[in-house]
């Protein structure tokens, strides 16, 4: 018996296999046919963006029914996972959640955190949202129709609270779906700063062995005076602590962002007077760059004795933390733009100074103000950075000598806002709001422009993937899952 196809017929006489995509061929077609079976097409309508993740899917099974696991597309040989992956981040879900506003537009972290209750230890999701206004909230996350008894400890954290109602936004023409996630807001927010929230970040690693205990929130500062608070998660209700700054590390700097080494022992700060090293443990701290320009983002290299750093005039300088003899910071003067080094003479403002323990060669330039940086794990000399100007490349930094970028994104927006990208943990896809309110989503390997769809009418200024239950939830640890954080509230994107 001959076996069947999804999407195919096999003809008997020429004993081959022929694709249904239209008439059969040999048979004939008269216009009457076509006027009797139009009206029958009126009826089914579909949203644009479904009829093509279906006809795109249904072609992927096709192909891999006949090649196997590589499949041909667009006359190129691929993964069939891979395109498959591709064809759901083309057409993700989105959904707001109500009573969201205003909480979690500057930074959004997504922790598993294992809580000692009075029922014995307990693991919980979380999503620690920071505002611009300097609230910080802890919000309780659970799956959907997954009912969880909340404990005398957890009801006393969650000062009551509130149940955030998910709204689905795109497709916006879709039947109503359930939210996968559900979110559970506190009363009353765990700090209340005097300016906005700048960065949150995990202390130390977290792994099936390691469990989130502690996380860093750092304040930007008001008139130049941020601060660093230690949020202990180890048991309810949550303690937010203020760690005070000592050494050189000046306090009264603004504090842009802040990122943890991998043991959780120091954090690596950026401000407006350079980058600063600070023990978790006793707040002793020192500069490790000094710099004219700000410091609006940073990242450990994975090892823990490199940190990148993103200036506002657009360089990327790698400073190694090892201590050179003398312990003294190195003086360098480096070209503020990567235009200017096709110019002969230099003016004095094409200069500017810092001092740090940099390769002044390996310095990469991007046309404005980086405003968020961060390395591949999976390939840790790849480092993705985007710009004020809406510039968003991929850069090999074993090739920073040419200043050419190895992948470059394009349709990314923006003109004067800080927007945060994220990473998916599979590092398959980057995806990022815009000064437009659209949010995009690329693929890293291609720079192929996925998607990009408005659901919200404020700019999705933070992007945080979630990773904590990917390996129980999907194949291979691969997570279509998102948070996103505007003023117009926090958004689930699966």
């Amino acid at each position: 018996m001959i076996p069947e196809l999804p999407g195919f017929y096999y003809d008997e006489e020429k004993k081959k296999y022929f694709s249904i995509k239209g008439p059969i061929p040999g048979a004939k077609s008269s216009s009457s046919s076509k006027t009797k079976q139009a009206p029958d097409t009126k009826p089914v309508q579909e949203p644009n963006y479904q009829k093509r993740k279906k006809l795109k899917a249904l072609k992927l099974l096709c192909s891999r029914e006949l090649s196997g696991s590589v499949v041909t597309v667009n006359k190129k040989r691929s993964n069939f996972k891979g395109e498959i992956l591709k064809t759901q981040a083309s057409n993700p879900v989105v959904w707001r959640y109500d009573s969201t506003e205003n909480i979690g537009d500057a930074a959004l972290k997504q922790f598993q955190v294992d809580v000692q209750t009075s029922q014995g230890l307990k693991r919980k999701n979380i999503l620690v949202a920071g505002s611009a206004g300097g609230c910080l909230s802890i919000l309780r996350v659970s799956k959907a129709g997954q009912v969880v008894p909340f404990d005398e400890s957890e009801t006393q954290g969650l000062n009551g609270g509130t149940e955030c109602e998910p709204v689905c936004v795109l497709p916006r023409n879709a039947e109503e779906k359930e939210a996968p996630r559900l979110l559970r807001k506190p009363a009353l927010s765990h700090l209340q700063a005097l300016s906005c929230i700048s960065s949150i970040q995990l202390i130390g690693r977290s792994d099936d062995s390691h469990h989130v205990k502690r996380a860093l929130i750092t304040t930007m500062g008001s008139a130049g005076r941020g601060s660093i608070f230690i949020l202990s998660l180890a048991e309810e209700p949550y303690i937010v602590t203020p760690r005070s700054l000592q050494g050189n590390v000046s306090s009264e700097s603004t504090i842009w962002t802040a990122d943890c080494n991998v043991s959780g022992s120091r954090a690596a700060i950026g401000t407006n007077l350079g980058a600063g090293l600070v023990d978790l443990e006793t707040g002793a701290g020192s500069y490790f760059l000094r710099s004219e320009s700000d410091v609006l983002a940073l990242q450990f290299h994975q090892l823990g004795n490199i940190v990148h750093c993103g200036l506002r005039n657009g360089a990327i300088v790698s400073v190694d933390l090892r201590v050179r003899p003398g312990n003294l910071l190195t003086r360098h003067r480096i070209r503020s733009q990567s235009s200017s080094k096709t110019c002969k003479k230099a003016t004095e403002k094409e200069w500017f100074k810092l001092r740090g323990n940099i390769n002044p060669s390996h310095v990469i330039y991007m046309p404005s103000s980086v405003t968020c940086l961060k390395t591949l794990k999976t390939y840790d000399q790849y480092l993705m950075a985007s710009s004020m100007y809406g510039t968003m490349k991929l850069y090999d930094q074993r090739m920073a000598e040419r200043g050419v970028a190895v992948q470059t994104y394009e349709g990314h927006v923006n003109s004067h806002t800080r927007i945060e990208f994220g990473i998916d943990p599979s590092e398959r896809f980057v995806m990022s709001g815009g000064d437009d309110c659209y949010t995009r989503i690329w693929s890293i390997k291609s720079g192929q422009l996925l998607s990009e769809n408005k659901f919200s009418d404020t700019v999705p200024s933070v992007v945080c993937w979630s990773s904590v239950e990917g390996q129980s939830d999907f194949k291979d640890g691969i997570v279509h899952e998102a948070w996103l954080g505007s003023r117009e509230g926090i958004f689930n994107m699966f």
